[in-house]
């Protein structure tokens, strides 16, 4: 059975931390667009007009990358920017009066480097061959005397080859050390934002996918709800069943949540609190539904223990308008459920009034 990973926290009034991934690919959007404004502004400076406005031009799609960082799809950003680089590196080279020499090496081999320590093997094999492609017809423009260099003379073929052998390296190093560390950019993300004992998602995962799929409902006037589990006593089932057969409770719980949630995001939480968020609901109403069946799969005996446990959900948009609202409320039902009667602990904000 597919397990859908959502992260979600402990505390929802704290601020949700930044993984490693989205500091980099926020720092390289920013890096990538300062230099093509300076790049701009020194050509501009010098009198190379084309190659100015061709700066100028591609910074805004620069910019356009954050779009995707602040959404967490960090590959897609970190491919735009590869992309916007090999366009404006290859152009810049044909339209540079030195011509393309040593510079390529530095810009091309930059681009290949950083691909192949954030980018997944089959992403990082297509930015590979557009460099091996864009690089290519600069070289064979120069080589043929289409662009050729005011200052400098035409670059040949064991210059060529030497650019390519260098490039080659930088990809072999940076993509050997990625698979060492990391196993490809989806092991790493998984590393940050993973629980490793259910395999579902933990807070920083859940708060950023959450955030985008609250976005979506937001647009197309969509029902949502969150749902929040606690179960009962887990740190003595710890002490009567021992830690690794307490792990296999934990497995079990999830395996449960995503055979009744499969479509929808599921997480673990905290140490024994779990999360579904919903955003395909039909209308309010089918909150409260789903909350009582994710309370009815969540009873259960195992390895000889009463697994119970109590429940309280919020309504999108009614409740709470993004993840840190909706878990706010959400938070607060459980704290009631917690308080019900042995056989009716599901609660939500409707409860209370």
């Amino acid at each position: 059975m597919s397990v859908r990973r959502v992260p979600m926290p402990n505390s929802a009034s704290s601020p949700a931390p930044r993984s490693p991934m989205t500091v980099i690919v926020r720092v390289a959007i920013i890096a990538v667009t300062a230099a093509l404004f300076l790049q701009s502004t020194l050509h501009a400076m010098l009198g190379h007009r084309d190659i100015a406005v061709l700066s100028a031009l591609a910074a805004p799609l620069g910019i356009s990358a954050w779009g995707f960082a602040r959404a967490g799809h960090h590959e897609s950003a970190v491919m735009l920017l590869s992309i916007v680089l090999l366009t404006v590196v290859t152009l810049v080279l044909m339209l540079n009066p030195m011509g393309v020499h040593d510079v390529a090496i530095t810009a091309y081999g930059g681009i290949v480097l950083v691909a192949a320590l954030l980018l997944s093997r089959r992403n990082f094999l297509v930015i590979a061959g557009l460099t091996l492609l864009a690089s290519g017809s600069a070289f064979m423009l120069e080589i043929t005397g289409h662009i050729a260099g005011q200052v400098a003379g035409r670059s040949d073929w064991p210059q060529f080859a030497i650019f390519l052998l260098v490039t080659v390296v930088f990809g072999t190093i940076g993509r050997v050390a990625s698979e060492t560390l990391f196993g490809s950019l989806g092991a790493a993300r998984l590393a940050a934002v993973g629980d490793p004992v259910t395999g579902l998602a933990n807070r920083p995962g859940f708060l950023a996918k959450g955030a985008a799929l609250l976005a979506s409902a937001r647009e197309a006037s969509a029902n949502a709800a969150l749902v929040l589990v606690d179960l009962d006593g887990f740190r003595r089932i710890k002490v009567v069943i021992g830690y690794e057969a307490a792990d296999l409770v934990l497995v079990e719980v999830a395996r449960r949540l995503c055979g009744i949630a499969a479509e929808h995001l599921v997480a673990r939480v905290g140490e024994d609190e779990f999360a579904v968020l919903c955003t395909a609901l039909a209308d309010e109403a089918a909150s409260e539904a789903l909350a009582r069946k994710v309370h009815e799969a969540l009873n259960f005996e195992f390895s000889g223990v009463a697994v119970r446990c109590a429940v309280g959900y919020a309504r999108f948009p009614r409740d709470g308008d993004g993840v840190e609202g909706l878990l706010l409320a959400a938070d607060s039902s459980l704290l009631a459920a917690k308080g019900g009667a042995d056989g009716d602990r599901v609660a939500g904000p409707a409860d209370r009034i």
